[in-house]
């Protein structure tokens, strides 16, 4: 799915703003029913918006309306009307048409609406979503067992996972227009480096008819004929000496696609950015064009004080000039796929991501055979909307399964086997919290361990979790052989909450344990880096044990520095692999 974009062929206008907000009622015509309750804000979720406690843990049915108008100037032109995101589903109709729906919350989707539109008046959309989760939903949620057994169990609203279940449109609802003859629908890019220059090979499909295609790198200005066959097309471009995109070093190559008619007049044109640069696992190594990386930064959260997981652009650059400021060279999309703009900053940043699917905490006493259906629509989205971006290096199918099941095994394999398939040039990994009891362990390039020496379990004894680390990592890489990444460690910290000697929650303790089991992860050398839990403090369901939300951020919810910060800066200043 090629993103929205404005070219010499395409125009585009965002319906981002103020829209109208109901909760189903019952017995209302849905949706020429439609009565608005309040106002909501498109991109953001609802749940913060408003007094009513209601409306903050809403999960079923809710309606967003708003009307637009066409330009005239689009009359005879083929429209598409796209959203970044709608959680957890979306049914949509436009003009009393019901035009389809969508399942999973944080991937694109759209819908020609070319014979849907008026240009007489203003055009009525109506979205329905609704938030509830099952036992078939990726995330799952509302399950028996996790509501009264384990870690978090007891939460409200009922979740299996550590984060709130923000619901809404999070990220931009945009109307576009193509030309009706032919239009680009989808682009990927692989390149390869072979001695002094670069093999770029550009494929993809169309809709419609065209004569022929050509793509042109922009950076050079070569432009290349593209062979077209079955609504595909195909071009290869060579690149001499090219600029490798890297950490810190983040050179991209941009990527012109025109469609031709049989005058030669273009058709369709759309650009995609691109990087050139290698990612391989090599024994215990992580290469990156062909050198060791060591992974250090952060699990994160779309999270932010009122707009939820809604898009904001100012968080997001203000969270990339402080991985910069800490020297942070990565992060996982815990546990989602982020917003597409959040990915284009780190490929403009340098910054590496492992991108994983919506899939936290996959309990297999409640999986069926559909939760995989859904489980695979979600990878298969992510890997097709992110395939293209240098920055995105690792693929994670899931997170926190009970994986120590023997039903986890085909379910896992099923999955690797899709991510293989869709791109076979990124390594696969999933994080475990199952030790080396995980039966999956072998199936992945990378093993991706959460573990919590020193705050779960061993409270407050901050040498015996040291201990108990290493030589829990030592078991694990005896049992799958695997090189280790360490996917979450951590403690949460009041800010300005102070204690000597430290105890946990203080800055002191979470300072002083963080330090400790960075040295024990540092000193095995098949660890290939370390992620933080958390990049930042963030809102949870109600619990006991939370206190307006998960504190192990390394910065507050505000994005302001706790005491460790300083000292994790000092210490990621200092690559580890620098004399390899």
């Amino acid at each position: 799915m090629i993103r929205p974009q404005r070219t010499r062929t395409r125009d585009l206008f965002t319906l981002d703003g103020i829209w109208d907000l109901s909760r189903e009622q019952p017995g209302v015509d849905y949706p020429d029913g439609f009565a608005a309750e309040k106002k909501v804000a498109v991109p953001g979720s609802y749940n913060d918006l408003y007094a009513e406690e209601a409306f903050r843990t809403w999960l079923g049915g809710i309606w967003y309306a708003t009307d637009f108008v066409l330009p005239e100037s689009w009359r005879g032109r083929r429209i598409v009307l796209r959203f970044g995101s709608a959680t957890y589903r979306a049914e949509v109709h436009l003009n009393g048409a019901h035009l389809g729906g969508h399942e999973t919350g944080y991937t694109p989707f759209e819908f020609d609406v070319t014979e849907a539109v008026t240009f007489d008046g203003p055009n009525r959309l109506r979205v329905r979503i609704e938030n509830l989760l099952s036992a078939e939903t990726v995330p799952q949620g509302n399950l028996t067992a996790q509501h009264e057994t384990g870690q978090i169990s007891g939460q409200y609203p009922n979740t299996g996972f550590d984060f709130f279940p923000y619901g809404g449109l999070h990220r931009p609802v945009t109307v576009y227009s193509t030309a009706p003859e032919a239009w680009v629908d989808e682009a990927r890019i692989r390149t390869a480096v072979a001695g002094d220059q670069a093999t770029v090979a550009v494929t993809g499909a169309f809709g419609g008819a065209c004569d022929r295609a050509e793509v042109t790198l922009i950076e050079t200005g070569e432009t290349v004929a593209a062979t077209c066959d079955a609504r595909r097309f195909s071009a290869e471009v060579v690149i001499p000496r090219p600029k490798l995109w890297d950490v810190g070093q983040p050179n991209l190559y941009h990527a012109r696609i025109r469609l031709l008619g049989q005058d030669g007049a273009g058709l369709d044109e759309v650009t995609e950015r691109f990087g050139v640069r290698t990612v391989e696992v090599r024994g215990d190594r992580f290469l990156l064009n062909g050198k060791p990386v060591y992974l250090q930064g952060f699990g994160k959260h779309e999270d932010f004080h009122l707009v939820g997981k809604g898009l904001n652009h100012s968080v997001n650059v203000r969270d990339f000039e402080l991985m910069t400021w800490i020297h942070a060279n990565s992060f996982r999309t815990t546990h989602y796929p982020y917003a597409e703009e959040i990915i284009d900053l780190a490929d403009e940043y340098g910054i590496l991501v492992i991108g994983e699917a919506p899939a936290v905490s996959v309990h297999f006493d409640f999986v069926t055979d559909r939760t995989l259906q859904v489980h695979v629509q979600a990878l298969r989205e992510l890997i097709e909307r992110d395939i293209n971006h240098p920055s995105v290096v690792m693929w994670s199918v899931a997170n926190e399964a009970t994986s120590d099941r023997e039903a986890a095994r085909p379910y896992f394999k099923a999955l690797v086997d899709l991510t293989r398939e869709l791109d076979p040039t990124r390594p696969v990994t999933a994080a475990t919290c199952k030790g080396a009891d995980d039966v999956t362990l072998d199936l992945f390039d990378v093993v991706s361990v959460n573990t919590y020496p020193g705050w779960y379990f061993l409270a407050g004894q901050i040498e015996k979790g040291y201990a108990f680390l290493k030589e829990d990592l030592a078991r694990i890489h005896a049992t799958c052989g695997k090189p280790i990444f360490i996917s979450e460690f951590g403690a949460d910290t009041i800010a300005g909450y102070h204690g000597l000697p430290g105890e946990q929650w203080t800055e002191e303790y979470q300072t002083d344990l963080v330090l400790r089991l960075i040295d024990g992860m540092r000193e095995l050398d098949f660890v290939i880096g370390e992620h933080l839990w958390n990049f930042a403090d963030f809102r949870t369901a109600q619990n006991y044990f939370r206190v307006f939300g998960n504190k192990k951020g390394i910065f507050t919810r505000e994005r302001q520095p706790k005491m460790v910060a300083r000292f994790l800066r000092e210490r990621w200043a200092k690559e580890r692999y620098a004399a390899t």
